[in-house]
Protein backbone atom coordinates (compact mmCIF):
# COMPACT_ATOMS: atom_id res chain seq x y z
CA UNK A 1 0.00 0.00 0.00
CA UNK A 2 1.27 3.46 -0.88
CA UNK A 3 0.16 6.77 0.59
CA UNK A 4 1.51 10.05 -0.72
CA UNK A 5 1.85 13.07 1.55
CA UNK A 6 3.12 16.59 1.02
CA UNK A 7 5.32 17.52 3.98
CA UNK A 8 8.51 17.14 5.99
CA UNK A 9 9.64 13.52 6.45
CA UNK A 10 11.38 14.38 9.75
CA UNK A 11 8.11 15.37 11.47
CA UNK A 12 6.19 12.15 10.84
CA UNK A 13 4.57 10.10 13.58
CA UNK A 14 3.61 6.42 13.69
CA UNK A 15 6.51 5.38 11.44
CA UNK A 16 9.41 3.33 12.74
CA UNK A 17 11.88 4.07 9.92
CA UNK A 18 12.35 6.89 7.45
CA UNK A 19 14.49 6.82 4.33
CA UNK A 20 17.13 9.25 3.18
CA UNK A 21 18.13 9.90 -0.43
CA UNK A 22 21.82 9.29 0.22
CA UNK A 23 25.22 9.24 -1.39
CA UNK A 24 27.62 6.35 -0.90
CA UNK A 25 30.24 8.19 1.16
CA UNK A 26 28.05 9.58 3.94
CA UNK A 27 27.99 13.41 4.07
CA UNK A 28 24.45 14.75 4.42
CA UNK A 29 24.77 18.16 2.82
CA UNK A 30 21.63 18.87 0.80
CA UNK A 31 17.96 18.13 0.26
CA UNK A 32 16.32 15.43 2.38
CA UNK A 33 19.69 14.43 3.87
CA UNK A 34 20.32 17.95 5.17
CA UNK A 35 16.81 18.11 6.66
CA UNK A 36 17.38 14.78 8.46
CA UNK A 37 20.80 15.90 9.73
CA UNK A 38 19.39 19.24 10.92
CA UNK A 39 16.44 17.65 12.73
CA UNK A 40 18.23 14.56 14.05
CA UNK A 41 21.72 15.82 14.74
CA UNK A 42 25.22 15.45 13.32
CA UNK A 43 25.58 12.01 14.92
CA UNK A 44 23.50 10.57 12.05
CA UNK A 45 25.92 12.01 9.49
CA UNK A 46 28.96 10.88 11.50
CA UNK A 47 27.61 7.33 11.64
CA UNK A 48 26.73 7.47 7.91
CA UNK A 49 30.32 8.43 7.05
CA UNK A 50 31.67 5.65 9.27
CA UNK A 51 29.29 3.01 7.82
CA UNK A 52 30.15 4.10 4.27
CA UNK A 53 33.89 3.76 4.96
CA UNK A 54 33.25 0.25 6.29
CA UNK A 55 30.66 -1.00 3.76
CA UNK A 56 31.45 1.09 0.64
CA UNK A 57 27.83 1.06 -0.59
CA UNK A 58 27.27 1.51 -4.30
CA UNK A 59 24.35 3.29 -6.00
CA UNK A 60 21.27 1.10 -5.66
CA UNK A 61 22.36 -0.24 -2.24
CA UNK A 62 21.21 0.84 1.19
CA UNK A 63 22.66 1.13 4.67
CA UNK A 64 21.10 1.92 8.04
CA UNK A 65 22.07 4.31 10.83
CA UNK A 66 20.56 5.44 14.10
CA UNK A 67 18.00 8.25 14.03
CA UNK A 68 19.79 10.63 16.41
CA UNK A 69 17.28 12.95 18.10
CA UNK A 70 14.47 11.88 15.74
CA UNK A 71 11.77 9.56 17.14
CA UNK A 72 12.47 6.69 14.72
CA UNK A 73 14.20 3.32 15.17
CA UNK A 74 16.60 4.21 12.38
CA UNK A 75 17.31 5.90 9.07
CA UNK A 76 17.47 3.75 5.94
CA UNK A 77 19.87 5.47 3.56
CA UNK A 78 19.02 4.65 -0.06
CA UNK A 79 22.16 5.27 -2.11
CA UNK A 80 21.07 7.12 -5.24
CA UNK A 81 24.58 8.35 -6.14
CA UNK A 82 28.14 7.54 -5.07
CA UNK A 83 29.37 11.12 -4.58
CA UNK A 84 27.38 14.02 -3.10
CA UNK A 85 25.46 15.86 -5.87
CA UNK A 86 26.54 13.14 -8.31
CA UNK A 87 24.67 11.45 -11.12
CA UNK A 88 21.80 9.04 -10.63
CA UNK A 89 19.45 7.15 -12.93
CA UNK A 90 16.02 5.56 -13.08
CA UNK A 91 17.65 2.12 -12.82
CA UNK A 92 19.38 3.16 -9.61
CA UNK A 93 16.07 4.37 -8.16
CA UNK A 94 14.52 0.99 -9.09
CA UNK A 95 17.35 -0.89 -7.36
CA UNK A 96 17.03 1.29 -4.24
CA UNK A 97 13.30 0.55 -4.03
CA UNK A 98 13.81 -3.17 -4.61
CA UNK A 99 16.45 -3.30 -1.87
CA UNK A 100 14.15 -1.30 0.43
CA UNK A 101 11.29 -3.79 -0.04
CA UNK A 102 13.63 -6.72 0.66
CA UNK A 103 15.18 -5.02 3.70
CA UNK A 104 11.77 -4.22 5.20
CA UNK A 105 10.50 -7.76 4.62
CA UNK A 106 13.64 -9.34 6.09
CA UNK A 107 13.52 -7.07 9.17
CA UNK A 108 9.77 -7.05 9.89
CA UNK A 109 9.28 -3.39 9.01
CA UNK A 110 5.62 -2.88 8.09
CA UNK A 111 5.53 0.90 7.65
CA UNK A 112 8.28 3.08 6.22
CA UNK A 113 8.44 6.65 4.92
CA UNK A 114 10.55 7.65 1.95
CA UNK A 115 11.13 10.74 -0.19
CA UNK A 116 10.99 11.08 -3.97
CA UNK A 117 14.39 9.59 -4.85
CA UNK A 118 16.49 11.25 -7.51
CA UNK A 119 14.13 14.16 -8.17
CA UNK A 120 16.11 16.84 -6.34
CA UNK A 121 19.87 16.96 -6.81
CA UNK A 122 19.59 13.95 -9.16
CA UNK A 123 17.32 15.94 -11.51
CA UNK A 124 15.25 12.92 -12.61
CA UNK A 125 11.81 13.50 -14.11
CA UNK A 126 9.21 13.42 -11.33
CA UNK A 127 6.53 11.64 -13.39
CA UNK A 128 8.94 8.88 -14.42
CA UNK A 129 10.05 8.40 -10.81
CA UNK A 130 6.39 8.25 -9.71
CA UNK A 131 5.75 5.50 -12.27
CA UNK A 132 8.74 3.52 -10.92
CA UNK A 133 7.44 3.91 -7.34
CA UNK A 134 4.06 2.51 -8.35
CA UNK A 135 5.63 -0.32 -10.37
CA UNK A 136 7.88 -1.49 -7.52
CA UNK A 137 5.89 -0.62 -4.38
CA UNK A 138 2.21 -1.12 -5.28
CA UNK A 139 2.42 -4.94 -5.60
CA UNK A 140 3.84 -5.21 -2.05
CA UNK A 141 1.06 -6.18 0.37
CA UNK A 142 2.90 -6.54 3.68
CA UNK A 143 4.43 -3.03 3.90
CA UNK A 144 2.82 0.40 3.99
CA UNK A 145 4.92 2.95 2.12
CA UNK A 146 4.42 6.58 3.01
CA UNK A 147 5.91 8.70 0.23
CA UNK A 148 6.60 12.12 1.73
CA UNK A 149 7.91 15.06 -0.20
CA UNK A 150 7.97 18.82 0.23
CA UNK A 151 7.56 19.12 -3.55
CA UNK A 152 3.89 19.42 -4.45
CA UNK A 153 4.80 18.75 -8.10
CA UNK A 154 5.95 15.21 -7.26
CA UNK A 155 2.76 14.55 -5.28
CA UNK A 156 0.68 15.69 -8.25
CA UNK A 157 2.76 13.56 -10.64
CA UNK A 158 2.24 10.56 -8.40
CA UNK A 159 -1.51 11.07 -8.25
CA UNK A 160 -1.72 11.50 -12.04
CA UNK A 161 -0.02 8.29 -13.06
Amino acid sequence: MIKVVNGDITTLQNVSYICNAANGIGPMGGGVAAAIRKAGGREIEEEAISVCKEQNPMPGNLYVTNAGALPFKGIIHLVTMKEPAGKTSYDIVKKCLQHLVLYCQENGIHKVALPALGTGVGKLNKEQVAVIYKEILEPVNDIEFLVVDIDQEFIQSFNKC
